[in-house]
């Protein structure tokens, strides 16, 4: 096979999820396995000999201002039809319609898949105990109709990447034939943080950053009441957007103590160059990216299993928390507030951890299972 076709259904940015398949596939094109990777539109800064946008100009302007918000996907879906419909091999990420999946498998192919986060069934589960946890109603509720969907095309796939092991238990604990697992990891680039190993800049108080949506998925509930109870000397910087369901249910994000919002930021490395210890309770996550770049930059973890991913090792590298124990999390940032050398130490094994989980590591790892899986995807010699 001359390349493996990947379909992505949202512009390529380099931000958020999308700079996970442009991370896997710059990585396998260097090695010298062949990727063709076709998205609705591109950023004008990225630009990729693989990289295959279906739209761009007058033509992007046109479909995006004018059509459906489906409309991109729908296009895009059967542009990389009519390209890639002969492939034995697709590599199909997450937001695509059911059809295509339907479609491909109708063809024959071989359906490689990404869940970039749990089982919605278990998802669904998750949230309903959080709401009840805390008294805060559900945004955007997980439907049947939409497990339903997700179900069909998990039954279509031939192998399902899980980037960390919850993401693995939550497919096999609904019924997702193991042996379709494929154990993996996300990753971070060494390039966007040069920064990385430089030392944290001392401080008179620790600062502690949340990075993420604001929101009950992200266990924001726990991690303000904790640290109301913690009552530190110290710095809670909240840095992402705020969901309804926070602003109006936790009033303690108003009223806290020595606590920072951050709406929005381009450089997130500055953000992590001026903390000491990364809190992440998040009740539902694929593979926290925001982990793995807190890690790289010696920053101790408290994180929930889920806001760890596959990279955190507990009491080795950072510290894995309970999801619902408030009092644990207030005891555990305590902890770090006021014990400077252990936060450096852990620090220090967290930043080796990380080197392990560079993107250019993860590609090669991914491309591992799959060719043992699929000795014929890539038939050209491998530069290693």
């Amino acid at each position: 096979m001359s390349h493996l076709p990947v379909l992505f259904g949202y512009p390529a940015s380099d931000l958020g999820n999308s700079h996970v398949p442009l991370s896997l596939c710059r990585f396998w094109h260097e090695s010298g396995r062949a990727v063709r990777l076709t998205v609705p539109s591109i950023e004008a800064s990225i630009n990729y000999p693989w990289l295959i946008p279906f739209m761009s100009g007058v033509k992007k302007s046109l479909i995006y201002r004018f059509g459906s918000s489906k409309l991109p996907r729908h296009l895009t879906e059967q542009f990389f039809l009519k390209n890639e419909g002969d492939a034995p091999y697709v590599y199909l990420w997450a937001a695509l319609s059911p059809e295509i999946f339907e479609e491909f498998h109708r063809r024959g192919s071989k359906i490689i898949i990404e869940r970039i986060n749990c089982h919605r069934r278990t998802s669904q589960k998750i949230l309903q105990n959080a709401s009840a946890q805390w008294n805060i109603p559900i945004e955007n509720s997980i439907t049947e109709q939409a497990i339903a969907e997700e179900e069909r095309k998990l039954a279509l796939a031939d192998s399902v990447f899980c980037p960390s092991p919850m993401v693995w238990r939550s497919m096999a604990e609904n019924g997702v034939t193991e042996t379709k697992l494929l154990s993996t990891s996300y990753g971070w680039s060494p390039e966007r943080f040069p920064e990385a190993n430089y030392l944290p800049t001392v401080k008179s108080r620790p600062v502690f950053l949340f990075a993420g949506n604001l929101c009950l998925r992200k266990g924001v509930p726990l991690l303000l009441e904790a640290w109301h109870r913690a009552n530190l000397n110290a710095e809670l910087v909240l840095c992402g957007s705020i969901s309804p369901e926070i602003l109006d249910h936790c009033p303690l994000l108003h009223n806290g103590k020595n606590i920072t919002h951050v709406a929005y930021t381009k450089d997130i490395g500055q953000l992590y160059q001026n903390t000491d210890v990364f809190v992440f309770p998040s009740l539902e996550e694929g593979g926290p990216m925001v982990t793995y770049e807190a890690m790289a930059h010696g920053i101790p973890p408290l994180v929930t299993a889920m806001g760890g991913g596959a990279i955190v090792q507990n009491n080795l590298n950072g510290m894995i928390l309970p999801d619902t124990n408030i009092d644990v999390w207030a005891q555990a940032m305590t902890l770090m507030a006021e014990n400077p050398v252990q936060r450096r130490e852990l620090g220090q094994c967290a930043r080796d951890r990380a080197q392990e989980f560079t993107w250019k590591r993860v590609a090669a790892q991914r491309a591992a299972l799959l060719e043992q899986r699929y000795p014929s995807l890539w038939n050209k010699t491998v530069q290693q």
